[in-house]
């Protein structure tokens, strides 16, 4: 027992350490390697509706990139591929701007540190992202059925 509660309290000092590294500093190997991937990735899985695989990807933010429409398509093969083959169409649903660059807040295990201050910021283009041809989503939410 007293083994378990040095383990579980390690692994929350550990956890919060971890979390303590800025989004915007990318150090491989750290909790914030992928943060933005991550946090696209959960809206685009909290926006899905009925069952389908979902995938968050990169987009460039230029006004002659591909359209999420466009890459949605074109990487059915690669999203297929992350799910043992299942599924047979993919199709962009949703579109979302993951702002980068923003204030880093401090961390707060026991009280609200920085209540009130302003901190992760992202705009949600609904379908209508599917088909930006500007520099407007950084990332597309695909599905795979």
């Amino acid at each position: 027992m007293a083994v378990l509660e040095f383990t579980t309290i390690t692994s929350v000092l550990l956890l919060v350490t971890l979390c303590q590294g800025a989004p915007t500093e990318v150090q491989q190997g750290t909790a914030y390697y992928n943060f933005y991937d991550e946090l696209a990735q959960s809206i685009c899985t909290a926006a899905a509706e009925g069952p389908s695989f979902v995938f968050a990807i990169r987009r460039d933010c230029r006004a002659d990139a591909p359209t999420c429409d466009d890459i949605c398509t074109s990487r059915t093969d690669a999203m297929r591929a992350t799910v043992y083959n299942q599924g047979s169409t993919s199709a962009c649903f949703d579109a979302v701007h993951v702002y980068k660059n923003r204030p880093v807040l401090a961390a707060n295990p026991e009280v609200q540190t920085d209540a009130a201050e302003v901190g992760l910021a992202t705009y949600r283009y609904f379908s209508a992202g599917c088909s930006a041809n500007y520099c407007g989503p950084n990332y597309c939410c695909c599905l795979v059925r």
